[in-house]
């Protein structure tokens, strides 16, 4: 379905407006003559709305939808503007100035200046001003000249206002415009520079490779930062896909695990939905990709991620687990070194100074192992 332009909108609201104006004035003339003003020839002034009525209902019927187009809405709105003021003048004569039908150009008025600008506002004005002019001049008990100055003024006044009014309406109209535009080119350059990035990233990744050395024990090392940076990368490419914006963390955690684990190892993934802003999500792929890693070069299978948010921490709060079949030594022995390498060194001090978190190894009641990270939505330090 197509998304209605900002012209169309205010195009649209004009005719909503325009369509309100007129059953407004036709109830305002149906009442004035139910309560028994001075009109001189009423019957004709009730058939003058009802004729009124009739095309203020086909007005209404027409597909405006179809029919939003500048030069289109122009000619309708000059169309409204100019049936309007015929209408009232038309009252003035026929129903007398003491009915004091005339003060309906205090709602016309102000519809013309707000749906006009320049030139074509100031050829309705003077239209205005000379029809008033002329129903006064034609009606059968003409007001005082002091009246007339008065409504004169008035009028005056509220035309100053409406345009006024409209023009603090368009800039504010122009502005939102201007930043959506803006924040609209910023998302697609965002979104330029994590595909840009994840290229960039997965090209070192792959040069890496290439000076793999020989020796199973020393490539360990090359493999692990390879596979540290391929995950950085799927990370960028997720978010460049989402222009920028937040991010997934089901979505996110599945890509982390697809980078780092191949087709035979049984990672499993829960996720609540939780949207994360994009630093947040960064740093969150680098810690799940480290755990992920870790799990399965040093547990057994099955590898589970739990990602859960809320509950007895709080709104906002978030834990993600990650357990293994491993276990994790007894009190008072020493830790494995799958508990205090790099790779974890690495995921303290991003859940720490980067998530604002905390990171620990902890044992189950089966004795089985779990890296639990804890932090809270919002908390990211974007540049450590």
């Amino acid at each position: 379905m197509a998304v209605a332009s900002p012209q169309q909108n205010t195009r649209r609201e004009a005719m909503r407006a325009g369509l309100l104006l007129g059953w407004l004035s036709v109830i305002a003339v149906l009442v004035a003559v139910a309560l028994d003003v001075p009109a001189q020839h009423p019957g004709l002034a009730v058939a003058l709305a009802l004729a009124a009525a009739v095309a203020n209902a086909g007005m209404a019927l027409l597909p405006w939808s179809r029919l939003l187009g500048a030069a289109a809405t122009r000619i309708r709105l000059d169309l409204w503007a100019g049936g309007l003021l015929v209408f009232v003048a038309a009252l003035v004569v026929v129903g007398g100035a003491q009915a004091r039908f005339d003060l309906l150009l205090f709602l016309v008025l102000p519809f013309i200046a707000v749906t006009h600008e320049g030139r074509r506002l100031a050829a309705w004005l003077a239209a205005a001003a000379v029809t008033f002019a002329a129903a006064m001049a034609l009606a059968p008990d003409p007001l005082s000249a002091a009246e007339v100055a008065l409504h004169v003024v008035l009028l005056s006044a509220s035309v100053i206002l409406a345009i006024s009014l409209a023009r603090a309406t368009r800039e504010a109209a122009a502005a939102a415009a201007r930043a959506a535009a803006a924040a609209e080119l910023e998302q697609a350059l965002l979104a330029e520079a994590h595909h840009r990035i994840k290229n960039s990233l997965q090209t070192v990744a792959d040069l890496l490779l290439l000076g793999r050395p020989a020796d199973a024990h020393d490539a360990v090392a090359f493999d692990a930062t390879a596979a540290r940076i391929r995950s950085i990368a799927a990370v960028h490419h997720l978010l460049a896909g989402q222009r920028g914006g937040t991010v997934a963390t089901d979505q996110l955690l599945r890509t982390v695990v697809a980078a780092s684990a191949t087709a035979q190892d049984e990672v499993v993934v829960v996720s609540d939905e939780l949207l994360l802003e994009s630093a947040q999500a960064q740093q969150l792929g680098v810690i799940a990709n480290e755990l992920v890693a870790n799990a399965l070069r040093h547990g057994r299978p099955p590898v589970t991620v739990l990602l859960a948010s809320g509950g007895m921490a709080g709104e906002g709060a978030v834990r993600l687990e990650v357990r293994d079949g491993g276990r994790i030594a007894p009190a008072g022995e020493p830790p494995p070194a799958a508990a205090s390498g790099l790779g974890l060194t690495l995921v303290r001090q991003i859940a720490e100074r980067g998530l604002n978190g905390s990171f620990a190894l902890e044992t189950q009641h089966d004795g089985t192992t779990s890296a639990v990270l804890r932090f809270n939505v919002g908390d990211a330090h974007p540049d450590r």
